[in-house]
């Protein structure tokens, strides 16, 4: 004898009822067991080499710290480091290399501030955007501007310079090297905060903007210290003032320029950053590992010789750090009416 139709219904029900009710357990059960495989994934990283790609030439002060951080990570890991350099285009080839590669957690970026901060709004065709395409991992290092004269030079302090600029309007030569700088924002930000107005000139590198400073043709300079400390120690310069945010070991013996201008204060910096998509359990041991590095005592030797000075954190920080990085300096640019080209 057939079953009626709504029995049949009801039997059909009453065998499918467990399967239905023990569905959600299999499919918490499934995602239970590949989130403890991605934590072991995570667990077990690095499991091959790991690549930072770095925007600088070989033998820059970037490229060395990275090298000698890239070395304790290596013998901790168990893994090759590998830094791959591709300088050019204020960073903007080293960010697209970065962006290029897959999201498996082996490639990271050991970038400059300049190429998150002020490239996407100076350089036309830029077709990243930092908070969109990366997270940050870490802020690395940061280097102070440091404002240089010749040693024979009548200024003796910032608050000489400042008083004689805001006396002769754009009569006082700055060197740079080169306009939408980091040093050239550096200056003009001098500028803005003080009332003072520079006759900005630009260089095509650190090395002709010194020699015009050491000739005369140019009253100062603006670079980081590892760029005029053989000057300054060799007494052929003298450093008004750093524009760093606090006195860094080894430069106790220059005021901060923001003693004399309130506001001035300008780094370069260094970060190590990922594409977005990487997992966090991975973001999460480079930050640890990275950050234990870059605090060794041979690392910070090793740093302050570069003329730079650690400064791990956390990504949280670093965020913060380049949202107020970018606010600064796209203010300057606004200032300047500087545009992308």
């Amino acid at each position: 004898m057939s079953l009626k139709p709504s029995r049949r219904g009801a039997v059909a029900w009453a065998l499918a009822l467990p399967f239905i009710a023990a569905a959600p357990l299999v499919q918490a059960q499934a995602q239970a067991q590949a989130q403890a495989q991605a934590q072991g994934a995570a667990a077990r990283w690095p499991q091959q080499a790991v690549r930072f790609v770095v925007p600088f030439p070989a033998g820059s002060a970037p490229d060395v710290l990275i090298r000698h951080v890239g070395a304790k990570l290596g013998e901790k890991w168990g893994q090759g480091v590998i830094v791959d350099n591709k300088p050019g285009g204020s960073g903007v080839i080293g960010m697209n290399a970065i962006l290029a590669a897959p999201t498996d957690g082996y490639t990271f970026g050991f970038v400059q501030g300049s190429a998150i901060s002020v490239a996407p709004s100076t350089i036309k065709g830029v077709s990243y955007d930092f908070n969109r395409d990366f997270v940050p991992v870490t802020l690395a290092a940061v280097a102070p501007f440091m404002l240089a004269v010749p040693a024979n030079s009548p200024y003796r302090t910032l608050a000489d310079f400042i008083a004689a600029a805001r006396a002769r309007p754009q009569g006082i030569e700055v060197a740079d090297n080169g306009r939408g700088t980091a040093p050239h924002l550096a200056s003009a930000l001098l500028g803005l905060q003080s009332g003072a107005q520079f006759l900005e000139v630009h260089y095509p590198g650190g090395a002709q903007a010194m020699q015009a400073t050491l000739g005369g043709q140019t009253q100062m300079m603006v670079e980081t210290y590892n760029v005029v400390a053989g000057n300054v120690q060799g007494g052929r310069m003298r450093v008004l003032a750093s524009m760093g945010d606090r006195v860094e070991a080894g430069l106790e013996s220059f005021p901060l320029a923001s003693k004399t201008v309130p506001g001035a204060v300008a780094h370069g910096w260094f970060a190590v950053i990922a594409k977005k998509g990487v997992d966090p359990l991975v973001l999460a041991r480079l930050n640890k590992d990275m950050n234990e590095a870059l605090l060794l005592p041979d690392v910070v030797a090793k740093s302050r010789e570069l003329g730079t000075y650690p400064r791990p954190g956390t990504p949280e920080q670093l965020a913060r750090y380049i949202a107020d990085d970018r606010k600064t300096w796209q203010d300057v640019l606004d200032k300047l009416n500087i545009k992308p080209e």
